[in-house]
C-alpha cells in the first residue's frame, strides 16, 4: 500500500510538472479596464502616470460607461489628492480634496448640468475649507461652477445655550 501511494504522489509531481503553468490561473475576483459589448468602460479602473508606470493616478468603476461609486485619485507621490462618490440617482457626486499631509483641504457637492448641449458636473452649493492642520477656515458657495467669493467666508458658528 506505501508503494502505490507514492506511485499516485509521484504521478501527481510529474503532472504538475509537465503542465506549463498559466499566470491566468490566479483569478482576481475582477479583471481591471474592461469594456461591454456596446465598447463603454464597465467594471474596475485604473491609470498609472506615464512618467512613473508603478504609481497609481486613479481607481474607480463603471457601469456603462459611467462613473458608479468610489473613486480616488493620487498624487504622483502617491497620496490621496481626492475622494469622489458619485450618487446617480441624485445626478451628484460627494468630493473631498486633500492636502498633501493627508488632512481635508476641502469638500461639497458637484451636481450633472447640461451645459451647451453637453451634460457635465460642477460645483454647486457651499463647499467647506480646512486649513492643513483640519481648521475649518470658512465656506464658499458656488453656483454651477462659478464661486460666489473669492475666498471662504469665515462665519462663526451658533454657540450652544
Amino acid at each position: 500500500m506505501p508503494n502505490l501511494k507514492k506511485a499516485i504522489l509521484n504521478s501527481a509531481l510529474c503532472l504538475c510538472l509537465l503542465v506549463p503553468f498559466n499566470s491566468q490561473a490566479i483569478v482576481w475576483p475582477w479583471k481591471w479596464n474592461q469594456v461591454n459589448k456596446e465598447g463603454n468602460r464597465q467594471g474596475k479602473w485604473r491609470a498609472h502616470y506615464d512618467h512613473k508606470p508603478d504609481q497609481l493616478m486613479y481607481t474607480g468603476r463603471f457601469k456603462n460607461g459611467k462613473e458608479r461609486g468610489t473613486w480616488k485619485t493620487y498624487s504622483d507621490l502617491g497620496k490621496l489628492e481626492r475622494l469622489e462618490k458619485y450618487e446617480p440617482l441624485h445626478k451628484r457626486i460627494k468630493t473631498t480634496f486633500y492636502h498633501a499631509n493627508g488632512k481635508v483641504s476641502h469638500e461639497g457637492l458637484a451636481y450633472l448640468f447640461e451645459d451647451n448641449k453637453l451634460l457635465m458636473y460642477k460645483w454647486h452649493g457651499d463647499w467647506q475649507y480646512y486649513d492643513s492642520t483640519g481648521t475649518w477656515r470658512g465656506w464658499k458657495s458656488f453656483h454651477r461652477g462659478k464661486a460666489l467669493s473669492a475666498e471662504p467666508i469665515p462665519t462663526k458658528k451658533k454657540e450652544s445655550e
